[in-house]
């Protein structure tokens, strides 16, 4: 896949997320353990662009805690080992200018050689009920599906932190899942 094709799918899969989680909020239990344990990469426009929206003391906090990616590509990364160093009492400090990875939470986009990229659905408190929704869509078209979509529900649905644990979500399902979410 050329790299003009491969941007146009990143771009595509980055507007299905968006679209599939305008239906969802975190809830009140959730603990923000996805600002936890994880490594946020930046590209560097997206960088510049942070530290140019964001107070002074979030700017400062940001660039003591950035590294030098080692993801192709990426340009800095935060490296929570503790919690992300601007989370205050599990709420972002920069929640309306937070980076590409933290918008798109819990949908990870990952490279793929042969397709360009993937789209996996990470366990936690919020996509647990996205899983719920997507169980329900695959009742109307998969039966088999929807059992085991379900039975993971049903295993998760009390989870309180993220769990290590993923679901792949198929781009040929998303138009209509999506579609399935607005007439809900």
């Amino acid at each position: 896949m050329d790299k003009r094709k491969r941007f146009e799918k990143y771009d595509w899969l980055i507007s299905k997320t968006q679209s599939i989680l305008k239906h969802y909020i975190c809830p009140e239990s959730c603990n923000a353990s996805c600002c936890r344990h994880h490594i946020i990469d930046f590209h560097r426009k997206e960088y510049e662009k942070i530290l140019k929206n964001v107070d002074k003391e979030s700017a400062n906090i940001l660039k003591l805690n950035a590294i030098k990616s080692e993801l192709e590509g990426c340009y800095k990364a935060i490296n929570a080992v503790e919690k992300c160093p601007l989370l205050i009492n599990s709420k972002c400090r920069i929640y309306d200018n937070r980076p590409e990875a933290c918008r798109n939470f819990p949908f990870v986009i990952f490279q793929d050689l042969e397709a360009g990229f993937g789209l996996t659905l990470l366990l936690c408190p919020m996509s647990v009920n996205i899983i719920q929704d997507y169980a329900q869509w695959y009742k109307l078209v998969n039966s088999t599906m929807y059992s085991k979509l379900n039975a993971v529900y049903e295993q998760y649905k009390n989870i309180d932190k993220n769990n290590d644990f993923c679901i792949q979500m198929k781009e040929h399902n998303l138009d209509s899942f999506i579609e399935f979410l607005e007439r809900k």
